[in-house]
């Protein structure tokens, strides 16, 4: 009967020592997954901010596009311009060597 009771005693304390350590496995299991699902919150932010970025990307490929289509034209406008600008400062000095030379100034 003592060698039954010493028996049981020592696989109760078997027991009790699997007991703690499953005990541990499964604190450290439960921050484990804590920390997961605090990673997969940030990954959801972040994908959502990719989508954004990606979305907004979208619309300025579109708007950089349309002004490479009337870059062309703004070219020659701004040509016209500058030559438009140089021929009145052409013209402006013409008068102004005219005047010169004549003396009616």
């Amino acid at each position: 009967m003592a060698d039954d009771n010493d028996s049981l005693r020592v696989e109760i304390g078997f027991i009790r020592r699997n007991l703690e350590e499953v005990h541990s496995a499964m604190t450290k299991i439960a921050a484990a997954l804590e920390r997961l699902t605090r990673l997969e919150e940030r990954h959801a932010h972040t994908a959502t901010a990719l989508d954004r970025a990606f979305n907004a990307i979208s619309k300025l490929e579109a708007r950089v596009a349309a002004m490479e289509r009337h870059q062309p034209m703004q070219k020659l406008t701004t040509n016209w311009v500058i030559n438009g600008v140089w021929a009145a400062v052409g013209v402006v000095g013409a008068i102004a060597i005219n005047k010169l030379l004549t003396g009616t100034l």
